[in-house]
C-alpha cells in the first residue's frame, strides 16, 4: 500500500506552520534488522528526505520488535529485571522501552480522548485512589486517583501524586525521614491537585457548568475538587467505602479496576521487591496499562472481542498491539 505521511517530521520545515505540504518519491532502503523495504521520500518545501520509518514507534530502535514482546511482559505483573532476562537484554533497555511505550499510549489515550467519544458523553463517572509508595512505604507514600466510566469499564485517567509520610515511625525511620526531607524537602499531599486533575479531563466533553454525575466514596476534598472541576451543577454523589466489595456495591466498577490494576501492574503488588523506585516510571507503566485496558483487552471473559473503548465509540474495532504501538503520535499538530 502507498505510504502517504500525514505532515513533514521536521518542526522546522515551512509547511508545519503555512501548510501546503507535499512530497514525491525518493527511493527506498532495506533495513537489517527486520527485513522490511521501506519507502523514502523528500518534501516539497524544506527539501529534506525522510521515510515512513520516521513516523513510527520504532523509529531508531535496533531491535524493533522487542517492545512488541515486552508489551505482554509490563502488563502481566513481570518486573523490569525478570522481563530483561526473558527477553535476552539489559535492564536499562527495559526501562527506556517502559518510558518511550508510557509515552506513546499517553498521547494516544489523549489523541482519542480529544475526539469526544460519543458513549462518554452521557451515564456516571467513577473516581477513587489506590495507594502505594516508592522506594520506601512509610516514608514515600504515593496516592493513583483513577477516573472511570461507570458502564464501560472504560479508564479516562489516573494521576500520581506524592503523600505525606506515615505517622508512628520508628526512630530509625525517623532519621532517614530526616535525612530525605534534608535532601528533597518536606514531603507534602499532591492528592487534591490530581483528583482535580482527573476530573478535569471531563471539562472538554461536557464543559465546566454540566450536570455530569460523578460517583465517589465519603472522602471529605472530593466534593471541593469536583465544583472547581466542572462547577456547581455537577451531580456528586457518595458512598461508604466501608461496605462489602461485591457486586452489589455500587462502587463496584472502580473498586474492579483499582483490583485488576494491582493484579496486573508489577509496581502496585502490596510489599514486593517490585514497587516502584521513581513516580515517573510508574507513571508511564500505567498508561501501558490504561491502553491496553482500554483498547486491547475485551470488558469481560465473557465478551473477549469487545473492548471497553467500542463501548464508548474511542474505537471503532478491538486493536492488537501492532496497531496500538505502529505511529507514533505528534503531540504538536
Amino acid at each position: 500500500m502507498l505510504f502517504r505521511p500525514p505532515h513533514c517530521p521536521y518542526a522546522a520545515c515551512p509547511s508545519r506552520t503555512q501548510g501546503g505540504f507535499r512530497s514525491v518519491p525518493w527511493g527506498r532502503f532495506h533495513r537489517k534488522c527486520d527485513g522490511r523495504s521501506v519507502p523514502r521520500l523528500r518534501c516539497s518545501s524544506c527539501r529534506h528526505t525522510f521515510s515512513s520509518q520516521s513516523f513510527r514507534v520504532d523509529f531508531r530502535l535496533q531491535r524493533p520488535r522487542l517492545h512488541l514482546d515486552l508489551w505482554g511482559h509490563i502488563i502481566s505483573k513481570v518486573t523490569h529485571r525478570q522481563a530483561a532476562r526473558v527477553l535476552g537484554c539489559d535492564r536499562k533497555t527495559v526501562a527506556h522501552r517502559l518510558d518511550l511505550l508510557g509515552r506513546h499510549c499517553r498521547d494516544f489515550h489523549f489523541q482519542r480522548m480529544a475526539r469526544r467519544p460519543w458513549g462518554l458523553r452521557s451515564e456516571t463517572f467513577q473516581l477513587d485512589e489506590l495507594e502505594t509508595y516508592e522506594h520506601r512505604r512509610r516514608l514515600q507514600p504515593l496516592t493513583v486517583p483513577v477516573l472511570i466510566h461507570r458502564k464501560s469499564f472504560f479508564v479516562v485517567h489516573a494521576e500520581v501524586a506524592p503523600l505525606p509520610c506515615r505517622g508512628g515511625l520508628s526512630p530509625r525511620e525517623r532519621e532517614r525521614k530526616e535525612r530525605l526531607e534534608a535532601r528533597f524537602g518536606k514531603r507534602k499531599s499532591g492528592s487534591r491537585a490530581a483528583v482535580q486533575a482527573c476530573f478535569e479531563r471531563l471539562v472538554p466533553l461536557f464543559g465546566r457548568h454540566s450536570d455530569v454525575h460523578v460517583v465517589t466514596d465519603h472522602k471529605s476534598t472530593y466534593p471541593g475538587c469536583l465544583r472547581r472541576a466542572l462547577g456547581p451543577r455537577v451531580r456528586h454523589g457518595q458512598e461508604s467505602s466501608t461496605r462489602r466489595r461485591d457486586r452489589e456495591n455500587p462502587l463496584f466498577p472502580i473498586n474492579h479496576t483499582l483490583a485488576q490494576m494491582r493484579d496486573n501492574v508489577s509496581r502496585l503488588v502490596r510489599r514486593t521487591w517490585a514497587a516502584s523506585k521513581q513516580a515517573p516510571r510508574l507513571v508511564h507503566h500505567l498508561w501501558l496499562w490504561i491502553c491496553w485496558r482500554n483498547y486491547v483487552r475485551g470488558v469481560t471473559n465473557e465478551a473477549p472481542r469487545v473492548t471497553p473503548a467500542m463501548i464508548v465509540g474511542a474505537a471503532a474495532h478491538q486493536l492488537g498491539r501492532e496497531e496500538l504501538l505502529r505511529e507514533a503520535i505528534d503531540v504538536a499538530r
